[in-house]
């Protein structure tokens, strides 16, 4: 008997009709894409810009259709998920929305045409149809945005190349701090692209190596509820709350003028407020202060993980962001890539037989010697009358 969670509907009302018919397999927002995936079946996935490797996987299933709740190509990037589905005829209806998960389950017989999608001859959802000729224009226009946006980057990174040269090439400006960040390692935290997570990933780190805890702006909150105390603080007065204040061992305000604005917010520190002059984002600022008080590496939590990102941050600030990360290029690392290196799995077969080898050695080293041979003489005694004695209880 057939499971009812696998059955069917019927599709009587659906035959001779025209379009592309199979039976209908949700895959899981952030699951494996081909989990179930039979031959025939019609994906219905939620995937924001189809990439080529999750269009291959698609085309190694012989899935009959791809249903996608989101956008296939957003115009962010240039990806090639669609065309290459385009190219082995498998049909793509893009942009049918999260209705649709509330009407159709896996096993549904489904019916698409023309961007409609039926269910037992009943229209349940509608999306835009892609065709090769559709992926292509999408992709060049995608391709074009990029072209721009590099170039936006190039001519905004060599303007404060040009402007800022002293500070970038030869540190002037850039203050000293007392902590000393000499040989050690930094942990630059900002508020943003998953932070909280990047410094979640550190924890054997921050452990480990006891690096310096920067917090850039509002990166210095994300410190505070990890459970740290941030050593040094990076921003702007206003941009730093009142916690981050309290708790850090050392204030670095930013100030394109020179003047500090709500001096009165800081008078715990006092005297002891550093004072950085120079305008730009408060991560990139407080990226050149750990290298130019020359920190031994550069952790950095809350970094943009993709290019994309970094380029949607806007045109105005890529530029010297791109800059202050090649300065700084021999020493800056990402947090999740620390994250990988300091979370690997550690075998005991190598511990356990060290011991082993270090219990023989002492035993060996205690056999040389005249009490270690008395020793081993007894216990050998005794163990021949245990054996002895075991013997004498078997019939």
């Amino acid at each position: 008997m057939m499971s009812l969670f696998t059955k069917s509907r019927p599709a009587a009302s659906d035959d001779g009709k025209p379009g592309i018919t199979g039976p209908a397999r949700l895959v899981r927002p952030g699951g494996d894409l081909t989990a179930g995936l039979r031959p025939g079946d019609i994906a219905v996935i939620d995937r924001v810009d189809l990439q080529q490797s999750d269009a291959e996987r698609l085309i190694q299933a012989k899935v009959a259709a791809v249903v996608n709740l989101a956008v296939s190509a957003s115009g962010r990037f240039p990806n090639l998920g669609p065309q290459l589905l385009a190219e082995h005829d498998i049909a793509l209806v893009d942009q049918v929305g999260q209705g649709l998960v509330a009407r159709v389950r896996s096993g549904d017989h489904l019916r698409i045409h023309e961007g409609k999608i039926f269910r037992d001859g009943v229209l349940v959802a509608s999306g835009i149809a892609q065709d090769s000729q559709r992926a292509r224009a999408d992709l060049s226009a995608a391709s074009t945005d990029l072209s721009t946006q590099l170039d936006i980057l190039a001519v905004n990174a060599a303007d404060h190349l040009r402007r800022e040269h002293a500070m970038l090439l030869e540190g002037v400006r850039i203050p000293r701090v007392s902590t000393r960040l000499k040989d050690r390692p930094a942990v630059v935290v900002s508020d943003g692209f998953d932070a909280a997570a990047d410094l979640a990933g550190l924890r054997r780190f921050i452990l480990d190596r006891d690096p310096v805890l920067i917090g850039a702006g509002g990166g210095a909150d994300v410190i505070l509820k990890a459970g740290y105390a941030p050593t040094i603080v990076v921003g702007g007065v206003d941009a730093l709350s009142s916690a981050a204040l309290r708790s850090a061992r050392e204030v670095v305000v930013t100030t394109a003028s020179g003047r500090i604005e709500n001096p009165e917010r800081l008078e715990k520190h006092g005297p002891d407020v550093v004072r950085f002059v120079a305008s730009g984002a408060d991560t990139d600022l407080a990226i050149l202060l750990a290298d130019a008080n020359h920190a031994a590496i550069i952790v950095h939590a809350g970094a943009p993980p993709t290019l994309v990102d970094f380029l949607e941050q806007g045109s105005g600030l890529i530029g010297p962001a791109f800059v202050v990360r090649l300065r700084a290029a021999a020493k800056i690392m990402d947090a999740k890539a620390v994250h990988h290196l300091t979370t690997g799995r550690i075998s005991w077969w190598p511990v356990a037989l060290l011991l082993l080898a270090g219990l023989v050695a002492v035993g060996v080293a205690i056999g040389t010697t005249s009490a270690g041979s008395d020793l081993y003489s007894t216990l050998g005694d005794r163990l021949s009358d245990l054996t002895s004695a075991l013997e004498g209880l078997l019939p």
